[in-house]
C-alpha cells in the first residue's frame, strides 16, 4: 500500500497555536529592545545637550543658559505681539522665534545641531517623545520652533530652592533683560549658578517633555510672585504638608496643544486643579524617562522626588 506523507489538520493547528502563543511572548520583548534602543539614542541627545550647556556656562561666569530671553523685545512682550520687535528681520537660530531666544538657540553655537525653522531637529528631539507632542510645529514658519523641542531646561520652584532661579518683574535680572519685557510668561529664568548647586549628582537640569518642565510652584515657603502675583492662595494648593525631600512628584497627564493640566497620570487632579503640582515629564521610553544632572550624568527614572528639583535641599 502507498504510504502518503503530511500533516493532519489537527497537527497544523497545533503548530500555529505554538507559533501564536511564541509570537505574543516575544513581540513585546522585541519592542522593548527597540524601545532601549532609541532610549540609548535620547541619552547621547541629552549628553551632547548637558556637553553644550556646559561650555555655555563657562563663557558665561559658571552660569548655564536661561530658559528664555526676550532679548528682541525691548518694548515688553505685549509690544512684540503687534510687531514692536526691536529688529523685525531677527529670528532665533533654532527655534525661529522673532521676540527672542529659547535655550536650544543659547547653546546651539556649541552643538549647532538641526534647525526646527526648516525642518530639522538634530539633537533636540528624542526619537520616541516626537511621536508624543500634541503640537509639532517643526518647519513652521510661526516662530514656534520650540514646538518641537522635546526636551525641557528645568523651570522648578521648590523649597524656596530652585535649581534656575526665576527672575521677577523688579531689576534683579540676571540675564541682561529689560524688566518691562517682563509682563508676560514665566519672566526671566537667570540660568543655573554651577556654585550654588550643593548636590550636583541629584540636582534635575534637563528632562524629556516641554522646551520648560518641571513643578513649577514651591512645595511649603511664601508663593514665588512670578507664579502666584504675591497671593499664596493658588500655589498653597501645591504644598502638600510641606517639602519632604524624598516624596516623589506627581505624574502630569498631558493635555492637548504641548501643555499641562492639573490633571495627573493616576487619575487623580492637583490640589484646586492647579497644573503646578504635576512634574511636565513625559515617561515613554518603557514607562521611564531620562534625565540630565547638572553634574552631567544620565539617568533613566520612574518617576522623580522634591530634593532633585532642589539645588541644596536635603
Amino acid at each position: 500500500m502507498r504510504r502518503r506523507f503530511g500533516f493532519t489538520l489537527i497537527e497544523l493547528l497545533v503548530v500555529i497555536a505554538i507559533i501564536a502563543i511564541l509570537a505574543a511572548i516575544l513581540f513585546p520583548v522585541f519592542a522593548q529592545a527597540r524601545e532601549k534602543a532609541r532610549q540609548a539614542t535620547c541619552i547621547s541627545n541629552l549628553k551632547q545637550i548637558g556637553l553644550g550647556w556646559a561650555m555655555y556656562a563657562q563663557d558665561y561666569d559658571e552660569q548655564g543658559s536661561p530658559m528664555w530671553v526676550k532679548s528682541n523685545c525691548p518694548g515688553g512682550f505685549a509690544a512684540c505681539t503687534t510687531g514692536a520687535v526691536a529688529d523685525p528681520n531677527f529670528r532665533a537660530v533654532y527655534t525661529g522665534t522673532q521676540w527672542g531666544q529659547y535655550w536650544p538657540d543659547l547653546v546651539y553655537p556649541y552643538i549647532k545641531s538641526g534647525n526646527a525653522l526648516h525642518g530639522g531637529r538634530g539633537i533636540y528631539s528624542c526619537p520616541t517623545i516626537r511621536n508624543f507632542l500634541a503640537t509639532n510645529t517643526e518647519g513652521s514658519s510661526s516662530g514656534r520652533g520650540w514646538g518641537s523641542v522635546t526636551y525641557g531646561i528645568t523651570q522648578a520652584y521648590i523649597n524656596n530652592d530652585p535649581v534656575a532661579v526665576e527672575g521677577d518683574a523688579g531689576a534683579g535680572l540676571l540675564c541682561g533683560q529689560d524688566p518691562a519685557a517682563q509682563d508676560w510668561g514665566w519672566g526671566c529664568a537667570a540660568g543655573t549658578v554651577m556654585a550654588r548647586v550643593g548636590h550636583p549628582g541629584e540636582s534635575i537640569l534637563f528632562g524629556e517633555g516641554d522646551v520648560g518642565m518641571g513643578p513649577f510652584h514651591n512645595m511649603d515657603y511664601k508663593a514665588h510672585p512670578v507664579y502666584c502675583n504675591g497671593d499664596n492662595i493658588g500655589c498653597d494648593n501645591s504644598s502638600y504638608g510641606g517639602y519632604v525631600g524624598t516624596k516623589s512628584i506627581p505624574i502630569s497627564k498631558q493635555a492637548a496643544d504641548i501643555s499641562w493640566s492639573g490633571s495627573l497620570e493616576n487619575g487623580t487632579d492637583c490640589p484646586g486643579n492647579d497644573p503646578g503640582c504635576g512634574d511636565h515629564i513625559l515617561y515613554k521610553h518603557n514607562n521611564m524617562a531620562n534625565f540630565l544632572f547638572v553634574d552631567g550624568h544620565v539617568h533613566a527614572q520612574r518617576n522623580t522626588t522634591m530634593k532633585q528639583w532642589t539645588a541644596n535641599s536635603n
